[in-house]
């Protein structure tokens, strides 16, 4: 019997030292320092798709790829004959989707991680410049060929210039 409990004691212990650890390792990754590395890798990724299209955004792979906050590039010439690039969200398509994209992995070419210092996350992470330069490009829209890597011909689409 006292073998018995012996064996209980230590057997409860372990399960309590397992869950204090277990507690600590919750607290620090949801509430420990998320201090941002401003040349290390983002939370956001580029899709590049079997088709030539690319898409950013966060990239999730449960149950299958997806991504969220997503946008794409978007191709336009401007009045002198010079191609610009932009970006606009995804969810400014035409047939305007909602949520998530979800991919096909037969389709997808290979993801890479972003950096915190890449023009693109800039350009999400501050909305004001995805709203100068889609005003400016708007402006411009009636005698510019826009023209969207997503196979939209929607080209009136909110999108920002990114610098090659």
């Amino acid at each position: 019997m006292l073998k018995v409990k012996k064996i209980f004691i230590i057997l409860f212990i372990i399960a309590l030292l397992i869950l204090i650890g277990l507690g600590i390792w919750i607290g620090i990754t949801m509430f420990g320092n998320h201090e941002t590395n401003p040349t290390g890798p983002s939370e956001y990724s580029a899709v590049y798709m079997t088709s030539g299209d690319v898409y950013f955004g966060k990239l999730h792979s449960f149950p299958k790829p997806y991504l969220s906050d997503a946008l794409y590039l978007v191709k336009s010439t401007n009045q002198s004959g010079q191609t610009q690039i932009g970006l606009a969200p995804f969810s400014s398509v035409f047939w305007a989707p909602a949520g998530k994209i979800y991919f096909n992995p037969d389709q997808v070419l290979f993801t890479a991680p972003l950096q915190n210092s890449s023009q693109i996350i800039n350009a999400i992470k501050n909305p004001s410049i995805l709203t100068q330069n889609s005003a400016t490009q708007q402006q411009g829209n009636s005698s510019n060929q826009s023209t969207p890597t997503t196979g939209s011909s929607n080209s009136e689409n909110s999108t920002s210039t990114v610098k090659k």
